[in-house]
């Protein structure tokens, strides 16, 4: 196999492989860094010839995995896209907003370059697009090579999925961003047991260190209980959220813990953004959960242990757990007037924001609340997925209180008085359970994807203690490996 990572940058960010094995050209995702603009946000197609790839597969919808398939797909017209079904229709959703959200750039920002494809491309790239099935293996064929391809539920978000090649006798299997535990919302992976002969795995959370009790539902209840604590106070709760995945989970969280009075009966609840737009695709898939594969299982399934902890906790995930539409309605959610927040203004009402975007980005919701609430103490800002440390919200994590947070779109500096605390309750896989992983597969090889540099360095570290005779490569961007 030969293997570039695409990425400029050995961080998270414009995720993009290219694969070669044998005949056939193959990329794994085409996504858009989210802390750059204009071109910078790209992968470097550069260096693949126009009309060369043979396939394009994408593990799943949030930008830093998808954000440039429309240009690559302009370069690419003859590449046939597999995806699964239901990331085939949060697809246009997310590249429609993207593009909004660029045209507004264009201006905000003096980005030229933008919008970097048209809704007409988003539109092409839906059309000639193949469905993949969960567990069901397609065969390719190009002259007198052959490639079977696989796709698995990786957990992580709706419709994202591992995926398994097979060529010439040897199988290589890609994490893509995975989750082994479930969540509210959506099952954890489902891999069946299996050697392989490479391991291309995320190294998302190599620098998350957590304690040997830590559980998911435990770091929920915390959440909650902070945010009741808040409510009564007087405070208001800002959590800033991925639009695809984290929304649903806290919105599905909340619902349940309001129900099961965990949290006041009654507060304001505002929701905002991407997120929202996306509320229809999910209840289309969950209602049709048979035709999205969403409860598939493998006869063998891979037992990780972070995915079977047994707990008591009120809001431990059940089986049947899944957002729905109503749950808005019945949590009595409102749109955000963004006319009525003003920087520095607190909110005169107790209420609880869950706003994308995650990272806190310039002129989104959670970046326009976070200006209301961070000037007072009685506020919390939650933080409950990955941040880079380049972005808005990475920086105001990094801040110690009484500093001051400049809000550079805004034009306004403020004290840090709210509570600023980050809750582990992620969609990505903990770095003990991908070694653990890693180790149950008997990888030959292994190659680090998708983390930054120390967060690789742990796996480095790791692997060569406990797999001291398989070979582990840390590729440089945009270099080809054999491998």
């Amino acid at each position: 196999m030969k293997f570039t990572d695409l990425n400029p940058k050995r961080e998270i960010g414009a995720h993009s492989l290219h694969i070669v094995l044998g005949e056939f050209s193959i990329l794994i995702d085409a996504g858009m860094s989210p802390k750059d603009v204009g071109l910078a946000c790209l992968p470097d197609y550069t260096r693949i010839s126009t009309d060369s790839v043979d396939l394009i597969l994408i593990t799943h919808c949030h930008l830093d995995h998808i954000g440039s398939l429309p240009c690559v797909h302009r370069q690419q017209a003859s590449a046939r896209l597999l995806m699964t079904a239901a990331s085939a229709e949060i697809l246009p959703v997310m590249l429609q907003n993207s593009h909004s959200v660029m045209l507004r750039q264009r201006e905000e920002l003096n980005v030229e370059e933008y919008p970097l494809f048209t809704r007409q491309e988003v539109d092409a790239v839906s059309d000639d697009t193949f469905i993949m099935v969960f567990g069901k293996t397609r065969e390719f064929i190009k002259g007198n090579d052959h490639l079977k391809i696989t796709f698995y539920p990786a957990g992580h978000v709706m419709g994202a999925a591992s995926v398994l090649l097979e060529h010439q006798g040897r199988r290589y299997f890609f994490t893509g961003d995975i989750l082994f535990r479930r969540q509210h919302t959506l099952s954890g992976a489902q891999i069946p047991t299996q050697e392989v002969d490479v391991l291309v795995t995320e190294t998302t959370r190599g620098l998350a260190e957590l304690p040997a009790t830590f559980s998911y539902e435990a770091e929920v209840m915390r959440l909650l209980e902070a945010v009741s604590d808040t409510l009564q106070k007087g405070g208001s709760c800002l959590l800033p959220v991925f639009a695809l995945g984290r929304l649903q989970e806290m919105v599905t969280v909340i619902y349940e813990a309001r129900r099961r009075k965990i949290l006041p009966r009654r507060f304001p609840i505002y929701c905002s953004g991407l997120g929202l737009a996306i509320v229809d695709v999910f209840e289309k898939i969950y209602r049709n959960r048979r035709q999205y594969g969403i409860d598939y299982q493998p006869l063998s399934p891979i037992a990780v242990p972070g995915s079977s902890r047994d707990t008591d906790y009120p809001l431990a995930p059940r089986d049947k757990s899944l957002f729905r539409r109503h749950f808005l309605q019945d949590l009595g959610v409102r749109p955000l007037i963004g006319k009525y927040i003003k920087p520095g203004h607190d909110i005169k009402v107790p209420s609880l924001f869950i706003m994308s975007s995650g990272m806190l980005a310039e002129h989104t919701p959670a970046y326009q609340i976070a200006s209301a609430l961070l000037p007072f103490d009685h506020n919390l800002i939650a933080f409950t997925g990955y941040c880079d440390a380049d972005t808005p919200g990475g920086k105001l994590l990094a801040m110690q209180p009484g500093e001051i947070f400049p809000f550079e779109a805004l034009q306004f500096n403020s004290p840090i008085r709210a509570a600023i605390q980050r809750y582990d309750i992620t969609g990505h896989a903990d770095r003990e359970d991908l070694v653990a992983f890693a180790m149950q597969i008997k990888a030959r090889t292994i190659v680090l994807s998708h983390g930054e540099e120390d967060s690789r360095k742990w796996f480095c570290d790791e692997f060569a203690k406990l797999l001291p005779d398989v070979a582990v490569v840390n590729p440089e961007p945009q270099a080809t490996y054999e491998i």
